[in-house]
């Protein structure tokens, strides 16, 4: 009798990889022979079919980018390099980004391992939390203290910087997009995920507004994060992008002091 962690091993190295390793599931936990495989191969076809649906759907842009049959074969390699460890499919796939950058057949397309990256943050933030909105602290602070305030990013809201211009990819392989399909490919882009009236928007930042944001991301004061974005772009406008961050949602708490 064997115990419960090789038997484990012997069934997920039977399900997933087949073969050799399929004869000694066979022999610990169903009957022998072409019967046993044949159970084995269902099963293996079940998990395979749901795990690579799972990534279609959080990485549609990728699949629609290199054609499904393409995406399909890169899935499958990495259901089998990288097992599921939820029970929850929406959680499934955060390895693909780093997978796909390192897929030999892919190699062809620089730009393919980015635009994971900016769909696992689409489906985060989709997913992600409502915010507690508290922003009482800036309405109460004097503007002379203004400088020691923080502020909390929405948990639906991500950021991501990326030398390939992730923005126009996105749109231009967005469902029904029928417009001008060229993209500039050197441009790069700094980019805001974020979930609005329950729809996740891809964004473009300028560089002050995205060295600001991540500041008061990292926890650094207003006064900190100011000076961040003046390096960025000299000409930043800490009245307009504070009132359109808290407006839009993305900055949803305010204190003074340390963080809390």
């Amino acid at each position: 009798m064997l115990a419960l962690p090789e038997l484990q091993s012997r069934f997920y190295d039977g399900l997933v990889f087949g073969a050799e390793a399929e004869d000694g599931l066979i022999d610990c936990l169903v009957e022998s022979g072409d019967e046993g495989r044949r159970r084995i191969a269902a099963y293996r076809r079940s998990v395979f079919g749901n795990l690579v649906g799972a990534l279609a759907a959080t990485y549609p842009v990728v699949s629609k980018i290199v054609g499904l049959a393409f995406f399909r074969e890169m899935a499958r390699a990495y259901v089998r390099a990288h097992p599921s460890s939820s029970g929850d499919l929406n959680e499934y796939g955060g390895e693909f980004a780093g997978f796909v950058a390192s897929w030999p057949h892919a190699r062809g397309l620089g730009y393919l391992s980015d635009v994971a990256r900016l769909e696992w943050r689409v489906q985060k933030v989709y997913y992600a939390s409502e915010a507690v909105v508290d922003l009482s602290a800036l309405a109460s602070c004097a503007p002379e203290k203004y400088g020691v305030l923080r502020f909390g990013v929405a948990p639906a809201a991500a950021r991501l910087d990326s030398p390939w211009p992730l923005a126009d990819i996105w749109r231009v392989n967005a469902d029904g997009y029928a417009g001008d399909m060229a993209v500039d490919f050197s441009q790069g882009a700094r980019l805001l995920v974020l979930r609005r009236e329950g729809l996740v928007h891809v964004e473009t930042l300028a560089e002050g507004e995205a060295a600001f944001l991540d500041a008061l991301a990292n926890g650094d004061c207003l006064e900190a994060a100011v000076s961040s974005a003046v390096a960025a772009d000299g000409v930043f406008d800490l009245t307009a992008v504070l009132g359109r961050f808290v407006a839009t949602g993305i900055l949803v708490r305010a204190w003074s002091g340390a963080l809390p």
